[in-house]
């Protein structure tokens, strides 16, 4: 059933340029508007052969941006709901059960209506499957937010607290709150189903509302919150801005689209290696990787000019995955010994360093003085095949090929955790026995 949830606020004056208010908002409402979602990795391949690079930002706007929530967490702040119920009901002095920060959310506008009377008029009797954004109207500061009860309110911060909320919510409404094996009568005796749904049905939450923004504004709004104030992982904000070709970021923007292809193109030997997110299966993270490609597009990396030139629509930044996949080909073919299994038996488990961080971190900035000698060689590398790459790559390779047990077994002097200092001494010792470097 339609139904207007009338939102009311006040606006406040910050450096955005859409407006942004802050209000209080009952929970029996809020879970009628909101929408949970969670950033998800991707097995897009942008550089696939026939592939409009160009439509990616569009392709990013169907993405989300928030961290899947952690079942840990919103346990948590479910047993804290509950116990803070308890001593409310049982007016204990210690009901201290608050959420004083905001939760942030994203509110969908629809500007053709002229007045909330044209609005409600207009959208109440929409079929259940319309999406249509919220009206708004302000009045000396004092805004008044008409909005359908159709859940496609963004949640830019706060996921966890109403996640957990909701979750008590529907436990309570279908009598199976449970602590371990207690019932909810055993654990407080004097507290019981209908008194938890009023006490949400009347819990008020702060909120502070981004009212028109976009998903790029919602995820920086997001990143800016989260890095500025609390940790989350860096893979995560990479794979947010790593997904909009921006004028200020474009280098990660072209890094993160290099990831996607080398971790999802069938014919990479990194295929599924790389941890989207920071999380799941792989070798190393999506962070690590990206930051070591990031080095080479900046003023004094190797490919300094791609970001620019990409900016201007120029085709430089194609040399990308043809370098990165002969490059690693060869790598593997040269070091096979020590180049993860196809399958492992039970109880086998990769414990070479070529595919983890400190390898990879190695080679990965080898990759600035073979570049420059392929340079001087007279390279070129937007006529070069792939292959006829590969064998240059060999070449520079091959004299060393013998020597992995020195470097990538788990009994060499690079072995350990994959810090930048061991990433660094493999590096120069990669580098001195190829011959680039003298000491």
């Amino acid at each position: 059933m339609n139904k207007i949830i009338e939102i009311k606020g006040f606006t406040v004056n910050q450096l955005t340029h859409k407006p942004i208010a802050t209000t209080s908002i009952k929970f029996e409402d809020l879970i009628k508007i909101v929408k949970f979602t969670a950033r998800e990795s991707s097995d897009f391949d942008p550089f696939k052969p026939m592939q409009n690079i160009e439509h990616l930002a569009n392709k990013a706007n169907d993405q989300y941006f928030q961290r899947l929530t952690n079942d840990d967490r919103v346990k948590g702040i479910y047993l804290y709901l509950i116990d803070e119920i308890n001593n409310k009901f049982e007016r204990k002095k210690n009901a201290l059960g608050s959420f004083p920060t905001s939760i942030i959310l994203a509110i969908d506008l629809n500007d053709q209506f002229e007045s909330k009377d044209d609005y409600i008029k207009n959208v109440i009797s929409l079929d259940k499957n319309d999406l249509i954004g919220a009206h708004f109207e302000i009045n000396d500061r004092i805004i008044t937010i008409s909005i359908l009860n159709r859940n496609n309110t963004l949640i830019v911060d706060g996921q966890h607290r109403l996640a957990a909320m909701l979750k008590l919510f529907n436990d309570a409404k279908e009598k199976n709150i449970k602590f371990g094996r207690k019932s909810l009568i055993e654990k407080y005796p004097n507290l019981n189903y209908d008194t938890i749904l009023e006490y949400l049905n009347g819990f008020e939450l702060n909120c502070t509302l981004l009212l028109g923004f976009d998903i790029w504004e919602q995820g920086k709004v997001f990143a800016d919150v989260n890095f500025n104030q609390k940790p989350v992982n860096k893979s995560l904000y990479y794979d947010i801005f790593g997904s909009f070709p921006d004028p200020d970021k474009n280098d990660i923007f072209l890094a993160h689209m290099l990831v996607l292809h080398l971790n999802n193109n069938k014919d990479s030997v990194i295929k599924g290696y790389i941890k989207l997110l920071g999380t799941g299966s792989g070798y190393f993270s999506q962070a690590f990787f990206v930051e070591a490609i990031l080095e080479h597009l900046k003023p004094k990396g190797i490919w300094a000019d791609i970001p620019m030139d990409y900016l201007n629509e120029g085709k430089k930044f194609e040399i990308l995955p043809k370098f990165l996949k002969s490059y690693l080909k060869s790598i593997k073919e040269n070091f096979k010994d020590f180049w993860p299994k196809e399958t492992y038996e039970k109880g086998q488990k990769y414990d070479s360093i070529l595919v983890k961080t400190t390898g990879m971190g190695a080679l990965i900035k080898l990759m600035s003085p073979i570049y420059r000698d392929l340079i001087r060689k007279k390279i070129d590398f937007n006529t070069i095949e792939e292959t006829e790459l590969k064998k240059e790559f060999d070449k520079i390779l091959s004299p060393i090929s013998d020597k992995g047990i020195h470097y990538f077994s788990k009994t060499s002097n690079f072995s350990g955790a994959g810090s930048l200092g061991l990433q660094n001494k493999l590096y120069q010792k990669l580098g001195e026995d190829i011959g680039y470097f003298k000491f």
